[in-house]
């Protein structure tokens, strides 16, 4: 029986990946995504000053972090205007740093492990980005639409 991939060859690189020091502001960050929206990234990979990943700005956190009350609204009193739900928010949060919302990393796969491990380790801490190492240093991230894709397509070969 085939042995599954090895996480190199699936890997989305570091260099094609958003990802910002910890200083940057939230705004920086929403400007980053926004920008990174055709290729359908929806996270942000947040460094410290030496390069090393210190955790992870994602697009419902920063809704959450610009509109606090807004996923404990009842259905009903969900605002339908751009200015109700601004004049509710906390703009003011745009311009402190990312390092003040991000999620820290936990989990972090190695280069040369499988992808089943690392859909594994998805499920298990509910996350769809995890990222890669090699010899101590980020080098990129893989998306859990990447191991569906290639999960799937051996399942139908089969």
């Amino acid at each position: 029986m085939a042995k599954t991939k090895s996480l190199k060859g699936l890997m989305i690189p570091i260099t094609d990946y958003p990802h910002m020091p910890y200083w940057a502001t939230l705004e920086e960050a929403i400007v980053l995504l926004n920008f990174s929206y055709e290729t359908a990234h929806e996270t942000i990979l947040v460094f410290d000053a030496s390069y090393r990943l210190i955790g992870v700005l994602d697009q419902k956190e920063i809704i959450r972090d610009i509109q606090p009350k807004f996923e404990n609204l009842s259905p009903e009193k969900v605002p339908d205007k751009w200015k109700e739900f601004l004049s509710t928010g906390n703009l003011k949060e745009l311009k402190r740093p990312i390092k003040d919302f991000m999620k820290p990393f936990n989990i972090i796969l190695d280069v040369e492990d499988h992808l089943l491990k690392a859909a594994h380790l998805m499920l298990k801490h509910n996350t769809n980005l995890l990222p890669v190492m090699e010899a101590g240093t980020v080098v990129g991230t893989v998306k859990m639409h990447d191991i569906f894709h290639q999960i799937t397509t051996y399942i139908l070969k089969s």
